[in-house]
């Protein structure tokens, strides 16, 4: 059983990614709790997997040993534990309002919330774009997607200070919970009480009139969208501003691009801030390769590992926005791929020719090797990143 999710792994997984797909793609590893899995990292096979109906996120087809992730309680893991016919459903209800033509509105909004966190930085010669944007950020765009009152977009910022900032304290598990379930709450309760014609308010009377969601499928869509979401445009965008600062000849085809869109596709899939989608549970023996994967078995799917394939991506390990073929899985891909793909594109779109077109010259203050990154094994983002702006 390999040993692959270090400390350093976050910071610079490619290395061993690369190792792991030439010697044979699938690997039983330890994952840091300390159960075993199977990970997964050529792109076909990942790919495969995620269109796989023989692969469940359902953990009551798990196994007594492997990995089987973090335990979300009941109504918060309704996504997780809900049948396909029902998960194709709610997808639909959330896919909907995040549409293309819905989203219109948010070619608009999406670069007024960025310029008003960067008005607050505009007088501070060096500053952590993590903790003054990055972080930030997410709770200001969900704050307008779902229409959350001031209460609970002050209750967001202080879940996500809590739980994203290097300087903070990580809260335990439990109180973790306990804090996502009363913003949960008390957003579909203000919602109801407003009717809001928002997307949780539209949301909420759906479930008031039809019954769909049901009131455990509801809390999960919102866990999903307010937590789960979060992370991953954070990691995004941090990542994204980083490896740009690392790569000062890419912003000439930044600055240039009349669509943000490929720029955007490009750092998804070279940071991957998705390292892994989430644990799957074959529900039959399932052949990956040479190896097979028992019923009842953990199996993670690595989305970073298939992104720097070079079967199918060319120079994988060089960052291109004018990269023309890019077929990547940062957001997952399929039936289980992220709910908010159309949003957080059009967000770090915006992000981006915010940032470097207000400050082109911002450098990073420290060397990129000592940029800390989150230990997490799941996710990777930086924890800082400290600028001069210019």
């Amino acid at each position: 059983m390999q040993e692959v999710f270090d400390a350093e792994f976050a910071a610079d997984p490619w290395p061993v990614l690369d190792q792991l797909r030439r010697d044979g793609g699938v690997h039983r590893v330890r994952t840091p709790d300390g159960p075993p899995a199977w990970l997964v990292t050529r792109y076909d096979d990942v790919r495969a997997g995620l269109l796989d109906d023989r692969l469940t996120s359902d953990v009551r087809t798990a196994g007594r040993t492997d990995y089987r992730g973090f335990a979300v309680p009941p109504p918060l893991d309704a996504l997780l534990v809900t049948a396909p016919g029902d998960h194709a459903r709610l997808r639909k209800l959330v896919t909907g309002e995040l549409s293309p033509r819905r989203l219109t509105e948010w070619d608009r909004l999406a670069p007024l919330l960025v310029e008003s966190l960067l008005r607050k930085v505009d007088s501070d010669a060096e500053v952590d774009l993590v903790e003054r944007l990055a972080v930030p950020l997410p709770a200001a765009v969900l704050g307008e997607l779902l229409g959350l009152g001031s209460d609970e977009r002050e209750a967001l910022a202080v879940w996500a200070n809590s739980t994203l900032l290097a300087s903070a304290a990580p809260p335990r598990a439990r109180d973790t919970l306990a804090t996502m379930q009363s913003i949960i709450t008390a957003a579909t309760e203000q919602a109801r009480a407003e009717r809001a014609d928002t997307l949780l308010g539209r949301l909420v009377a759906a479930h008031d009139d039809t019954g769909s969601p049901s009131t455990e499928e509801l809390a999960g869509l919102l866990f999903y969208l307010l937590f789960v979401w979060y992370e991953v445009l954070t990691d995004l965008l941090a990542g994204s501003i980083l490896a740009l600062l690392n790569h000062p000849d890419q912003l000439p085809a930044l600055h240039s691009a009349s669509n943000m869109l490929p720029a955007v596709e490009e750092l998804l899939r070279y940071v991957s801030p998705q390292v892994l989608a989430g644990p799957r549970f074959a529900t039959a023996d399932i052949g990956f390769g040479d190896y097979t994967i028992r019923s009842g078995q953990t199996v993670l799917l690595c989305l970073a590992a298939a992104n720097h394939d070079p079967r199918v991506f060319t120079r994988p390990g060089e960052l291109d926005l004018g990269r023309k073929r890019n077929p990547h899985l940062g957001l997952g891909y399929g039936i289980h791929s992220c709910l908010g793909t159309a949003l957080v594109r059009t967000i770090t779109g915006a992000t981006l020719d915010a940032v470097f077109t207000r400050w082109p010259g911002t450098t990073l203050t420290v060397s990129p090797r000592e940029i800390v990154w989150r230990s997490g094994f799941r996710h990777r983002g930086p924890l800082t990143l400290p600028v001069k702006l210019g």
